[in-house]
């Protein structure tokens, strides 16, 4: 069973919760569903609400203060989606599996900090076959592949002949085939999905399943502003602020799970300063917040005559944002430090918009450094909540390393007959929906701040289960082994 209402609605007896969820998004809704397997009863608490069908992301989000970047504006992006059912109400669905070379980066990368993850693939692999049945995953458990849009057709064609190797993107949208499937009727990303054909926690039921023998609550329009803490370590207490009443409420916990993204997982624990954790919680060896990571990523637009690749495949796009890509260069001994990335179709956002035009997405993890960090800043925002500040900075290895996936795009394009190709800014420095590190995994509470359960090494009942327990970022898009990792760490909990 399960419940959604805002928490002012609410009539709770919160000491008769097994565990209490920071965070509704791909992370929190499969712990929480997880646990309710196993019987539990569990209240997630999130900040934003419900969003319709149809809506869009950027006029969602302003309403959620920003981050202070280096440039000083507050103009950086600490969340993927305020919502509940976070970032994947917004996300356009592909959902890569991850690689055991993005588990054990450190054979590439060379940093001051841990870069290998401390568990292996095959660890992932019965979380990802379960989220793949879940999400109904194209191509996976008997679901059909999401076929190649007319963009994505000519771009398969010109990376053969170009010797590269295409591959369809595995999306968590139905087919136009199924019953159920997409109708095409936007440009589909950054908005929400109006008839459910792709995948959400909502749309799929991971939060409100019926058949769960435990009790999910989902309690909306709560900032979780910090967390109360005894003498041990333990955790005994959520301090929220409720902006609807501007309120102050504390809710008993038993236990906690911290998954409101590798920015506000962060800064929550750096709020939390008392007697007990005077830097924080967990942040002994001052590793809170540091190894923040975006992903390196850019875009290259290609602008073509409708003639020369027919007229069909230049129109208008309606349907998912991306449906071709190629891995050629993830791994290959071509590429800076022998470590790429993805490469692959980005429709823009309006239909119209792609007229003429094909546009191509790269992106690859970016090395984790100490000195890439969040801290809390001494400015407020209207609620008296400290901004988060971004202290960011790329390698020269990141840069030889987009550089070379943005060199290969373009040759993509240039053989596709583009007249012109123009390279958007990139703006990944400033925050996106790919968010990383920040509370590292590992054994040694002097490298790591979890362990890899996600438990908060110092605590019994504190435990973190989202991207920023992430060591290495990975070269690809996250929400699948974000989503399998946290199944992973969840069936772990007692």
């Amino acid at each position: 069973m399960t419940d959604i209402r805002h928490i002012a609605a609410a009539s709770c007896n919160y000491t008769t919760f097994d565990a209490v969820i920071v965070g509704s998004g791909a992370a929190g809704s499969i712990v929480a569903r997880t646990l309710a397997e196993k019987g539990c009863r569990v209240a997630v608490l999130e900040y934003g609400g419900l969003v319709s069908p149809g809506a869009m992301h950027g006029p969602h989000q302003a309403a959620y203060s920003k981050a202070l970047t280096s440039t000083g504006a507050a103009d950086g992006n600490p969340w993927t989606a305020c919502c509940v059912g976070g970032g994947m109400q917004f996300y356009n669905a592909i959902t890569f599996r991850y690689r055991q070379s993005d588990l054990s980066a450190s054979q590439y990368l060379g940093t001051d900090m841990e870069i290998d993850w401390p568990i292996t693939i095959q660890d992932l692999e019965p979380c990802y076959s379960q989220i793949e049945h879940l999400m109904e995953i194209g191509g996976t458990n008997g679901h059909a592949s999401y076929p190649a849009s007319p963009r994505g057709v000519i771009l398969s064609n010109a990376m053969q002949e170009l010797g590269i190797r295409p591959r369809q993107i595995p999306l968590a949208i139905r087919a136009p085939s199924n019953s159920s499937g997409c109708i095409k009727c936007s440009a589909c990303d950054e908005l929400v999905c109006p008839t459910e054909a792709r995948a959400s926690v909502l749309a799929r039921n991971i939060l409100d399943d019926s058949g769960l023998p435990g009790a999910i609550s989902v309690l909306y329009g709560c900032f979780v502003n910090r967390i109360e803490i005894r003498s041990d370590g333990r955790a005994e207490a959520l301090e929220c602020y409720v902006p609807f009443s501007t309120e102050l409420i504390r809710i008993p916990v038993e236990r906690v799970v911290i998954c409101a993204n590798a920015i506000q997982s962060a800064a929550l624990m750096l709020r939390s300063k008392s007697k007990h954790a005077p830097h924080g919680i967990g942040n002994d060896s001052d590793l809170v917040g540091r190894g923040l990571s975006f992903k390196i990523s850019g875009y290259s637009v290609g602008y073509l005559d409708p003639a020369d690749c027919g007229s069909d495949a230049l129109a208008s796009h309606w349907g998912p944002h991306a449906t071709v890509y190629t891995d050629e260069f993830y791994e290959h001994s071509d590429v800076p430090c022998r470590f790429g990335g993805l490469i692959y179709e980005a429709n823009l956002l309006s239909p119209s918009e792609n007229i003429g035009r094909v546009r191509l997405h790269y992106i690859a993890g970016d090395e984790p450094w100490s000195h890439n960090r969040l801290v809390l800043d001494d400015v407020a925002d209207r609620y008296g909540i400290p901004y988060v500040r971004f202290e960011y900075k790329n390698s020269e290895n990141d840069h030889a390393r987009i550089g070379f996936l943005a060199d290969r795009a373009d040759d993509i394009l240039l053989h596709l007959g583009a007249r012109r190709i123009e390279r958007e800014p990139s703006s990944h420095a400033k925050g996106s929906s790919h968010l990383h590190g920040t509370m590292r995994a590992g054994c040694d509470p002097r490298r790591s701040v979890v362990d890899i359960c996600g438990r908060v090494h110092g605590s019994t009942n504190i435990y973190v289960m989202d991207g920023s327990v992430m060591n290495f970022a990975g070269n690809s898009n996250p929400t699948h082994t974000i989503m399998a990792n946290a199944r992973r760490m969840a069936l772990s909990l007692k």
